[in-house]
């Protein structure tokens, strides 16, 4: 793919599944070399990268100094029973200490309801108060494409991947937005960006209204299956959009979903496209499944310098840090060991 139309920017990419915790030791090196190249080949300056409850994205930051922000685990609203009570400050200070710059994508995936503990309820009371008061940035995602809680609107590919949540008893993502919303009424000063632009492209007015309403959100890019179809068929009002709230959107692409180097690749050709050119492109063919392929074609935005530039990089900056915090890699260790995860530690140790 023809990179040359693109400008000179500093890149931060702030969506990054490393997976590297799915894996036995040499494909874990494997994985991070091409996490590496990818920074070099998508000329990106550096990703901010998050798994599970390990620590690969700390193994990652030590192993290629300059390169990778790491996300701490924070666990999602369907996991919060296997995971127990958690004593909020001491935990968010101990990510601080081991060297996170900030939380792991975490937030409310789609649960059944039994499984669901809602973001506004007192299990989270703590996690919100601390990460507010301690500065610490959160990464949230809530719900889903909103297509996929309708029958009739839900496309085959996804019934196949069992995404149709009106199968069973799931909250229903009014009540996902409902419960972000109140955290956000109670916790105004809080570091957070919403992932994937919380699917808000089906309306852009209600998106309009949601950024007045709630003035400390950032959204990141990181697409779904629907954002930049949807943003296309609207692209002169998305556009005004997009350099309105220029200091609250920064990039993201959700590479992890992707699972080579092409399509690792194929994610930022996307998003560059997207932001930087007026013309109409397709899917490459080399993408990741989860990259849906349309008859019609994206349209570019074509975005100013000045807002390229807060959103690939200076929004980050002013919301994970100017740099990566650097990694207590004895700390890291011994945490590794207390979580019995021998593979990473062995990747920590091999860093001493």
């Amino acid at each position: 793919m023809n990179r040359s139309k693109f400008g000179d920017y500093n890149i931060i990419d702030c969506h990054v599944h490393h997976r590297l915790n799915e894996v036995d030791l040499p494909e874990l090196y494997k994985q991070a070399e091409i996490l590496a190249e990818v920074v070099t080949r998508g000329n990106l300056t550096h990703m901010h990268t998050f798994g599970k409850n390990d620590h690969t994205s700390l193994y990652l930051k030590a192993k290629y100094p300059g390169k990778f922000y790491s996300g701490g685990y924070i666990p999602w609203t369907g996991e919060t029973k296997a995971f127990g009570k958690v004593e909020w400050r001491p935990y968010i200070e101990s990510l601080i200490d081991l060297g996170y710059d900030g939380t792991a994508e975490m937030g409310s995936k789609p649960e059944v309801r039994s499984n669901h503990t809602p973001l506004d309820s007192d299990y989270y009371k703590g996690f919100w108060e601390h990460s507010e008061e301690l500065e610490f940035p959160v990464l949230c995602h809530i719900g889903d494409v909103e297509d996929f809680w309708y029958e009739e609107t839900t496309p085959k590919w996804a019934k196949d991947r069992g995404w149709g949540y009106y199968r069973d008893d799931f909250p229903h993502f009014r009540e996902f937005y409902a419960e972000i919303f109140n955290v956000l009424k109670r916790h105004s000063d809080i570091k957070i960006a919403l992932c994937h632009f919380l699917f808000m492209t089906p309306d852009i007015e209600e998106a309009e209204q949601i950024m007045q309403d709630y003035p400390n959100v950032t959204v990141d890019l990181s697409p779904g299956v629907e954002f930049l179809y949807n943003i296309s068929r609207k692209r002169d009002e998305w556009r005004d959009f997009m350099i309105k709230y220029d200091d609250r959107i920064v990039f993201g692409t959700d590479i992890g979903m992707s699972r080579d180097l092409q399509a690792h690749l194929d994610r930022v050709w996307l998003l560059r496209m997207f932001m930087e050119t007026d013309e109409e492109f397709y899917t490459p063919e080399t993408a990741d499944q989860y990259l849906t392929r349309y008859d019609k074609p994206f349209i570019g935005l074509d975005l100013p310098r000045a807002s390229l530039e807060k959103m690939y990089s200076g929004n980050f900056k002013k919301f994970f840090g100017s740099k990566p915090r650097p990694v207590n890699l004895d700390g890291a260790i011994k945490s590794s060991e207390k979580l019995d995860n021998k593979v990473v530690t062995e990747a920590l140790r091999s860093l001493l």
